[in-house]
């Protein structure tokens, strides 16, 4: 055995994701000038970076190789003690090695997130919303889940309350949420709000959602509703000014001309005339059905400085209208995204610009889609916002209904 090797601590605590340097002291203890190669071993070799591979020493000499643990930050990574190993192999007798270990003991980290698969939902008073609890790091996570709404409009239970997630692990909760205050609405009302998944020691994760609230009385119901009242009013004018004048004057007539019968021929008995008048009934308008309410999701995993695209369409007997648009971008990927119709861009946005995993567009006046048309999402990827991600994972939520072909006219 010509050299000697060991690290300059016997352990040393590593936190995922961050670089930590240890010392490694190599000895030629023989008589002869040999070079040696120095070789990360052992499970954790992926995480063991050695900034001098090769040495060359003197007989009796020694120095001093920098070397960097960096476990990765995924949830693979077991929180704990881990041993780090390397190999000092001399250059000139491959046979000729020895090797250096210590203890590396690896911190447990949190990456908890929220994904909700309805962020934007359409209700007057209740809806359900499902989101997933996901996590990311590497120790279990214990979180009980918390409503946010600091304008304390909205109300919810969730099932179950709490969850519990193994490392890697996602768990599937729901929220019945239901709304307060006034009931009469002349205007549609946007309340968003947060989901928050907490652990006492540990931070919280968060996650947006938002609830539309359509108008309880429209505009086009009120428009309706006076011009019912305008009919109304059109058939009690007629009748007193003029179908109740004539009646009256029917009436006299018919009198006298049974006087003049009465004077030139002998009495006779005969019924009096009887005079129906027809009243027209009131017209009740009834307001038909705007649609069914419909969602398309679309989503596209796409790898580093690539473009991809996938699409939907619209069904052939049908009319699709838009109204709610939200993009998704959990991982906080760089690049940007295109939603078309039929080729045509709609929308364009940089995904570096996102504030948040999900970002609401919301439409004042649909988007109409005709039957058989394609809806694309298309994404170019530059960057992937996750250390460990090979590629950029970006997904848009189209909501809106969907009316018959042959009914979007009226």
């Amino acid at each position: 055995m010509s050299a000697q090797a060991w690290f300059s601590l016997d352990e040393v605590a590593v936190v995922p994701g961050a670089p930590t340097s240890v010392l490694l002291t190599v000895e030629n203890v023989g008589d002869t000038t040999e070079s040696y190669s120095v070789i990360p071993a052992g499970l954790t070799a992926p995480w063991t970076t050695i900034t001098r591979p090769n040495v060359t020493l003197f007989g009796g000499s020694q120095d001093v190789i920098e070397v960097v643990i960096r476990p990765p930050a995924i949830y693979t990574t077991t929180a704990g003690p881990t041993t780090v190993a390397v190999r000092v192999v001399s250059q000139t007798d491959p046979d000729d090695e020895v090797i250096a270990e210590t203890i590396a003991e690896v911190a447990s980290f949190d990456d908890r997130r929220i994904t909700t698969l309805q962020p934007v939902r359409r209700a007057r008073r209740r809806a359900t919303f499902e989101f997933m609890v996901e996590n990311h790091g590497n120790n279990l996570a214990n979180c009980r889940l918390h409503l946010v709404d600091r304008t304390n409009r909205i109300d919810g239970t969730f099932d179950p309350p709490a969850v519990g997630v193994a490392p890697g692990s996602t768990s599937l909760v729901r929220l019945n949420a239901k709304v307060g205050g006034s009931r009469l609405r002349r205007s549609e009302r946007q309340l968003d709000f947060e989901i928050e998944a907490t652990e006492p020691d540990h931070e919280p994760a968060n996650g947006l959602a938002t609830l539309i609230q359509p108008p309880t009385v429209s505009a086009r119901l009120i428009g309706r509703a006076l011009a019912t009242a305008a009919v109304l009013a059109a058939v009690v004018l007629a009748w007193f000014a003029v179908i109740r004048p004539e009646i009256r004057d029917a009436a006299e007539r018919a009198v006298d001309d049974q006087l003049d019968e009465l004077t030139t021929a002998p009495a006779t008995t005969a019924p009096e005339p009887s005079v129906t008048v027809p009243v027209d009934e009131p017209v009740v308008v009834v307001d038909e059905p705007t649609g069914t309410p419909v969602s398309y999701r679309i989503a596209v995993d796409v790898g580093v400085n690539q473009e991809r695209s996938e699409s939907v369409t619209v069904p052939p007997d049908s009319e699709f209208r838009m109204t709610d648009l939200v993009l998704q971008n959990p991982n906080g990927d760089l690049g940007t995204a295109q939603l078309l119709r039929n080729g045509d861009i709609l929308y364009e946005f940089d995904l570096g610009s996102m504030s948040s995993a999900n970002e609401f567009q919301p439409r004042i006046s649909p988007i109409p889609f005709a039957p058989s048309d394609n809806i694309v999402l298309a994404v170019e990827c530059t960057v992937v916002g996750q250390p460990s991600g090979t590629g950029c994972d970006v997904a848009v939520l189209l909501g809106g209904e969907l009316v018959v072909a042959n009914s979007t006219g009226s």
